[in-house]
Parts: structure tokens; sequence; C-alpha cells
């Protein structure tokens, strides 16, 4: 029997659509009998889109962008403003090779971190260029109509939460085709290495606790520098393990403040493939409430301390942590410091956050989605 085909596209407007894309490739890799491709849609961009992701990441630099993106992020969640959003994927992804590389693959599948892959391929099934089944992952804890235009189109979303499932029936999606199965984790998080091995890696002194300081995603937010600094200056009795991502120059910041103030107590490292064991060492986590990142913490049932992101989704990303009483938010490095010392000397503020994590449900999403993979294919294709 012939092979289904399964492609994965994500978009590397930061790292979560990616991470989230990888994950369910590393699955379906090592379980399915499919012929999987998966493609940054980002290699495809053309002058418009380099732009685009640029400013993005310019979210990562400055608090101002930041707010200007916040701005265009609600502007752009509303139906009447989001009219054009063929037109601009067109204008972002205008290009043959995109074009023909799909259609030459001939996906049975679509499995989709980002919704220029659903546009994509929903116009290209449109025009009978493609018969392929839609699988859209919204990545966040919010949706967003860009996530939903052209629904019709999509055959199943998967979604962070039940909360999140209601948001899309209120805009009028078919509750059968939305799956509240959380965002898909790799296995490496069932999979840990022996904690005593890890500690020693990282330098981190058992007797005390250690907080884990993502420094802004893959990319690391030059603006968490303050953060660190402020909470450096109260001089916790603490491990710091804090995590720059690529960002090179944040690094080299970091490093140099441990330096001059002699810290014996910070371990400052760059990009990291095992999240999964830093996370397991750890007693809190520090990050911006990115979708995959608060997935992460809250899969390994770690308190989480909030520092701004990037805007938009994680916003409401933030709102949903703190609402559930999972962590706090630290708007400014002054709350952070703070709230460091708070779950230092409150311990019942810690004890009352783990009582509420201990009642967060695992996921076994990437598995799920496998198996409704299944479903789909062995169903017609589309006419």
């Amino acid at each position: 029997m012939e092979k289904k085909k399964v492609l994965i596209t994500y978009a590397t407007y930061g790292s979560g659509h990616k991470t989230v894309a990888n994950y369910v490739y590393e699955y379906l890799s090592k379980y399915s009998n499919y012929e999987i491709k998966i493609i940054d849609l980002m290699d495809y961009e053309n002058l418009i889109g380099y732009i685009s992701k640029k400013a993005f990441e310019q979210n990562f630099k400055h608090k101002t962008s930041s707010i200007i993106f916040s701005l265009i992020y609600e502007i752009m969640d509303f139906k009447t403003t989001t009219i054009p959003y063929k037109q601009v994927t067109k204008s972002i992804f205008k290009n043959k090779k995109l074009k023909e590389d799909i259609i030459s693959f001939k996906p049975d599948l679509l499995i989709s971190t980002h919704f220029f892959g659903n546009i994509i391929v929903g116009m290209l099934n449109k025009k009978k260029l493609t018969h392929s089944k839609i699988i859209s992952i919204i990545p966040d804890y919010v949706s967003h109509e860009m996530w939903i235009k052209d629904e019709k189109s999509i055959d199943a979303f998967i979604v962070s939460n039940d909360i999140v499932k209601k948001e899309l029936i209120e805009e009028k999606i078919n509750a059968n085709k939305i799956y509240a199965y959380g965002l898909p984790l790799s296995e490496k998080f069932k999979n840990l290495e022996d904690i005593t091995i890890t500690k020693n890696k990282y330098h981190v002194n058992n007797k005390k606790k250690t907080f884990l300081f993502f420094a802004g995603g893959s990319l690391g937010s030059s603006f968490s520098y303050d953060y660190l600094k402020k909470l450096l200056s109260k001089k916790y009795d603490i491990n710091i393990i804090f995590v720059c991502g690529k960002n090179e120059k944040l690094m080299t910041k970091a490093l140099n403040l441990v330096a001059k103030n002699k810290y014996s107590n910070v371990h400052v490292i760059g990009f990291s493939n095992e999240v999964n064991n830093l996370l397991n060492i750890s007693d809190v986590v520090i990050t911006k409430p990115g979708g995959l990142s608060i997935t992460e913490s809250l899969e390994m049932k770690k308190p989480i301390l909030l520092i701004p992101g990037n805007g938009g989704q994680e916003i409401y990303n933030a709102k949903f942590i703190c609402k559930n009483g999972y962590g706090l938010n630290c708007k400014t490095p002054r709350r952070l410091a703070k709230n460091v010392g708070n779950l230092l000397y409150k311990k019942s503020l810690l004890n009352n956050i783990k009582i509420k994590l201990n009642g967060y449900a695992n996921n076994n999403s990437v598995e799920k989605i496998y198996e409704l993979s299944e479903k789909l294919l062995n169903q017609n294709n589309k006419n």
C-alpha cells in the first residue's frame, strides 16, 4: 500500500511555531508509516515577508515595539480588518517554488502550526491543485480571527484547552472539529535525564531553590537583562539558570554582570536543547508568556513568574496563567524581584500555586493528533 503523505508547515515568527511542528514531526516519524515533509514557510518569503519577520523580531528588543505589535494584533482580530487575508498571504509568499513544492509532494494531510499554512493549502485545495485534509494547531491560550479565516476548509482545530474551544464555538465554528488536546510536547518530557547528572551539569546547589529564567524564547529578549539585574541585586540565596537563547549580545552582557559582581549562584547559558531536563531540576520558572514555554512549564508542574512578552496573544496567555493560579505576573523588574522574595518567604503562596498545578491534567496531545490524523486519512479525500 502506498504511504500516506503528511506535510507539516510552520512560520518562524518566533520559536514556538517551529518547536511545536518539530515535536509533531519527531513523533510521527517514529511511530507512523507516513511519508513526512516539514517546511518553514519563511524559507519561501519575499521582501514583504522578510520585512514582516524582522519587524516581529523587534518585539524582543524594545518594549515600544511590543506595544505596537499588540495594537496590530488587536486590530487584526476583527472580521472586517481580516477580509483581505488571502491577498496578504499571497503578497508574502508570492513564490512559484512554494506552490510547486507543495503540489509535487501531493499531501494527503496538512498539519499547520501557523495560520499561513492553512490559508495556502486551503487555496490550493479550492483550485483542486491539492486534495489535502487540514489540521490547524493554535499554539496559544487564546483564539484569533486569523486562525479561523476560511474555517470551512479546515478539518480539525487543535487548541490548548476548553476555554479556547468555547471561544471558537462562540465564533460559530463547528464544535465537532475542535479538539482541546493541549499543545504538542516532545516525548523528552517523559524521558528525563537522571536529576543528579543534570544538577551537576548546571552547578545547582541542592540546598537552594532553583529559578530557571528563560530570557525570551530561542531568540532571547534583550530587555530581560533588566529583570535579571534587578533580581540579582537582591542577592537571594537561590540558584539561577539564565537561558539567553541565540542572543549572543544578551549572553555577553549577562556573563559580564555575573563576573563583575562575582555572583557564584548564577549559571548563564545560550540556546538549549534540553528544556525538559532544565525544568526537571527547577523549582520556579521565570519566562515570557509564550504558548509553548507555558505548556512545558505546566506539564512539569512548575510555578511560573511571567515577565512581559511580545504583547498580542501573549497578554492573553499571561491572563490564563494568573486566572488559574499557576503563577504570578511581573510587569516590572522590581515586581519580579519582589515576587521571587514572596515565593521564598511566604510558603503558603508557593504551596497554593503547587496545589493548583497538581490539578492541571498532563497532556498527551501529540499521541492524540496521530490518532486524529489516522482518522482523517481514512476518510475519503475532499472533492
